[in-house]
């Protein structure tokens, strides 16, 4: 997770990268969606591409022999690795719901595929009636305006926001008090909200954003972090964001710190009190950053929980 890139240097490295690359007529590859269906309520998950973050960053205050032994119980390599971006789409009524925009070009080269994979599969981004931001880190933000300019990529969205979230990226002096790291992220965050913002509406957890689609606050990662819950016939399914994002962390050691949450202690628990709630009412999760596609269900593993992906 790092700063915004220049737009010289992003242009510069494509350049750099075409020709070696990319042979005439290459078409890249997409990663096909996956689906679940929630009662009578579509959710597609549609890949972003993946992100790398330092486990010297993710994990700072954790013993290397803890980590390790942790990483190797899941079958992990220990010096950890890419991360998905998982973005769903959900289709409820006449509404058609983006929950995140995904990175776009400025953030990590091999992240931002949202549109580029949406397209291969069929999807028009045109088509998308409103855009929900779990919280403003530039993985979840960045991909709402398109590459190197001020335009929507989602033209004929709406936006929602919790209004904590909103209140604390648009601070101006957010920059001068977050960590050295998100520095840059924070500029460039508070930009694209603000240039969003005649179309943005700010919520509460608890708000109803379509039928059967609801806001669940989940703090800590970020101030105003919102999960999105789903119901429609007695089935229920949780789009988490950044709540639960390490397949063996979050779920055998929530109470480890998190490097890049905002609020160590509340996000501890706000993981406890999500992985009791989920595992209890056998709730559906679809996590950001958990293994493609990131759908699974929350079980009880002794003391602590486990992730169990979908069939």
């Amino acid at each position: 997770m790092t700063g915004m890139l220049s737009r010289r240097a992003v242009l510069g490295g494509a350049a750099a990268l075409a020709v070696p690359l990319l042979a005439p007529g290459f078409v890249r590859a997409a990663v096909p969606p996956a689906r679940r269906r929630v009662g009578a309520i579509d959710v597609t998950v549609i890949s972003d591409g993946t992100l790398t973050v330092p486990l010297s960053m993710t994990l700072p205050d954790t013993p290397h022999a803890e980590r390790a032994a942790l990483f190797a119980a899941h079958g992990l390599p220990v010096e950890g690795g890419p991360m998905p971006s998982n973005v769903s789409l959900i289709a409820a009524g006449n509404e058609l719901i983006l929950i995140d925009a995904g990175s776009g070009a400025n953030h990590q080269p091999t992240a931002g595929k949202l549109t580029e994979n949406m397209e291969a599969a069929g999807l028009d981004p045109a088509k998308i009636t409103k855009v929900v931001f779990s919280h403003g880190h530039a993985d979840h933000l960045w991909g709402a305006l398109d590459d190197f300019g001020d335009d929507e990529r989602f033209a004929n969205a709406s936006y929602v926001i919790s209004a904590a979230e909103w209140d604390f990226w648009t601070d101006p002096d957010t920059p001068t008090r977050v960590p050295d790291w998100l520095k840059g992220m924070a500029r460039g965050s508070a930009r694209i909200l603000k240039r969003l913002e005649p179309k943005i509406e700010r919520c509460e957890n608890g708000d109803t954003i379509a039928p059967g689609i609801s806001l669940l606050e989940t703090a800590g990662h970020t101030p105003g972090h919102t999960s999105i819950l789903v119901e429609s016939a007695r089935e229920t399914l949780l789009v988490g964001a950044d709540a639960l994002t390490h397949v063996a962390v979050s779920f055998a050691r929530p109470e480890w710190h998190w490097g890049t949450d905002d609020d160590s202690d509340r996000a501890v628990a706000t993981r406890k009190r999500l992985l009791d709630r989920l595992a209890t009412e056998r709730t559906a999760l679809i996590g950001f950053h958990l293994p493609w596609p990131g759908i699974g269900m929350v079980e009880k593993s002794g003391t602590a929980y486990r992730f169990v992906p979908a069939g």
